[in-house]
C-alpha cells in the first residue's frame, strides 16, 4: 500500500533506524531504499536535531504527538513541501513528504491579490454585497456597512435593512430594473438610488452587480459593489445650476443688445431688413446656447444643431433634408455651424429654393481624417442670378464663420441654386 501512494513515505524505529523508505521516497530524496534501510535516520537527515522539524519528529517519538507543517525542501532547493509526521504505535514514526509548491505558489499569489483587493476597497471605500434572492439573506463588506452607516451587526442580515433606508420612489424604481433585468436573463445591473442613514444623513450611492442564475434559470444571487457618490452630485448640481445660470446672462445680454440694435435702427425706414437679420442671427445663436446648455456644454452633435438651426422652416413635406453619420462637435464649432445653417436657410426662405413651391434643400455630410465635410445644396428654387457681389451674410460666411471652423466656406451661385461647401477641423474625442 505505501508503495503505491503518492507521497514520499519512510519509517523509523524505536532506535531512529529506518525501517521503510518507498519508491516514491527513493525518486524524492535521490537515493535508492538500500542505502538507507537500516541505517540511523540523523545520519541520513544530517541536518541537526535543532529544527523544527527535528523537534515534532522526537515529539512524535517520545510523546506519541502527530504535526503537519509546511516547509521549504532541505534536499530540493527552490521547492514546497507539505509533511505529515504520525507515530506508529510499537514501531516508532512515519514521516510522508508531498510536493506542494505549485499549490503554495498558487496560495501566496491568491493571498497576494487578495490583499491586493482588500487595500484598493478600503482605498476607495467600495462596498461589497452578496444577496441570496430567493432567501433575502445578504452578506455586507464592512466597508459596506460603514456606507449605509450600520454597525457591524448589519453584515450579514436580511435585506429588509437596506430596503429600509430607500426612498418609497427610490425602491420602486430600483426594483423595477431588478425585474426588467431577471426577465431579460442579463447578467449586469447598474443602478443609482438615495438612502436614509441612521444618523438623519441622505446619501446618493451608486452600484453595479452581477446576477447568478440557477440551474433552473431562476436568479440566484446578486452580487456587486456600491460607492457613495453623495459629494459628487452634489458637484454635478452645482455646476448644472452654473451652467443655467451662464446660459441665462447669456440671453439677456443677447437680449440687451437686441433691444440696443432696435432703438439703433429705429426711424431708419431702409434698415428693417437689416434689422431682422440681426435679431435672427441673436436668435440663432441663442438657440445654439440651448443646444449645448442641454448637454451642459461638453459639446452637442451636427444633427441636433442642424435640426435646431433650421426647425423654423421645416414643415414636415421633405422638401429640408439632412443626411450623415454622427459627429460630435466642441462648443465653439456647434456654434459656428449652428450660425451657418441659420444664415443658409433665412436665405433659402427669402430668396432661394424654399421660396418656390417646388424648391427643396439638401444637406449632407462626411468626416474623413478628423475633417468634416458639409455640403448645402438647393435645387427647384428661382433660377440664380449673380452679380458679383458679397452681401454680410455672404461675408459672415466665408470670412468670419471659416476662421472659427478652422476649415473654409466657399458659396457657389449656380443657377440652378445655391451650393455651400464647409470644411472643419474636427476635434480629436476626449480620451
Amino acid at each position: 500500500m505505501l508503495e503505491s501512494i503518492g507521497d514520499a513515505y519512510f519509517a523509523v524505529d524505536r532506535g531512529w533506524r529506518v525501517v521503510m523508505f518507498n519508491g516514491a521516497a527513493e525518486a524524492f530524496f535521490g537515493v535508492s531504499r538500500d542505502q538507507v534501510i537500516g541505517r540511523d535516520f540523523w545520519t541520513f537527515y544530517g541536518q541537526g536535531q535543532d529544527t523544527d522539524y527535528a523537534r515534532r519528529l522526537r515529539l512524535a517519538m517520545s510523546d506519541d504527538e502527530a504535526s503537519h507543517l509546511t516547509m521549504p525542501s532541505r534536499s530540493r532547493v527552490g521547492r514546497i513541501v507539505e509533511v505529515r509526521i504520525s507515530p506508529l504505535p510499537d514501531v516508532g514514526v512515519g514521516v510522508s513528504t508531498y510536493d506542494v509548491t505549485e499549490r503554495a505558489e498558487a496560495e501566496a499569489a491568491l493571498r497576494e491579490s487578495q490583499e491586493r483587493l482588500g487595500l484598493a476597497v478600503r482605498a476607495h471605500s467600495i462596498g461589497i454585497f452578496d444577496w441570496h434572492l430567493p432567501t433575502g439573506q445578504v452578506v455586507w463588506s464592512r466597508e459596506q456597512a460603514q456606507i449605509f452607516g450600520q454597525g457591524s451587526e448589519a453584515m450579514t442580515g436580511h435585506i429588509d435593512i437596506w430596503r429600509a433606508m430607500l426612498p418609497a420612489d427610490d425602491m420602486i424604481r430600483v426594483d423595477a430594473q431588478l425585474d426588467a433585468a431577471t426577465a431579460a436573463r442579463d447578467e449586469h445591473l447598474t443602478f443609482e438610488f438615495r438612502i436614509h442613514r441612521p444618523d438623519g444623513a441622505q446619501r446618493w450611492i451608486e452600484g453595479a452587480a452581477h446576477l447568478l442564475y440557477g440551474a433552473d434559470g431562476q436568479p440566484l444571487r446578486l452580487v456587486g459593489t456600491n460607492i457613495d457618490v453623495t459629494e459628487r452630485k452634489a458637484a454635478e448640481q452645482r455646476q448644472q445650476l452654473l451652467i443655467n445660470e451662464l446660459n441665462h446672462r447669456v440671453k439677456n445680454a443677447l437680449a440687451i443688445v437686441q433691444s440696443i440694435a432696435r432703438q439703433s435702427f429705429r426711424g431708419d425706414s431702409a434698415s428693417a431688413a437689416a434689422r431682422e437679420a440681426f435679431e435672427g442671427r441673436l436668435m440663432a445663436l441663442s438657440a445654439a446656447h440651448d443646444v449645448l446648455t442641454r448637454q451642459n456644454w461638453t459639446g452637442t452633435t451636427l444633427d441636433q444643431i442642424v435640426d435646431e438651426a433650421t426647425a423654423p422652416h421645416r414643415r414636415g413635406d421633405g422638401r429640408l433634408l439632412a443626411d450623415g453619420p454622427r459627429v460630435d462637435l466642441e462648443p465653439k464649432t456647434a456654434v459656428a455651424l449652428g450660425l451657418a445653417a441659420h444664415e443658409l436657410a433665412t436665405n433659402a426662405v427669402k430668396y432661394g429654393a424654399l421660396s418656390a413651391p417646388d424648391g427643396r434643400v439638401d444637406i449632407r455630410w462626411a468626416v474623413d481624417g478628423g475633417v468634416l465635410r458639409l455640403t448645402w445644396r438647393e435645387l427647384g428654387g428661382p433660377p440664380v442670378v449673380y452679380d458679383g457681389r458679397r452681401g454680410f451674410g455672404a461675408r459672415l460666411l466665408e470670412q468670419g464663420l471659416a476662421e472659427e471652423l478652422r476649415g473654409s466656406v466657399k458659396l457657389d451661385f449656380r443657377p440652378e441654386g445655391l451650393v455651400c461647401h464647409m470644411v472643419a477641423t474636427l476635434d480629436p474625442p476626449a480620451n
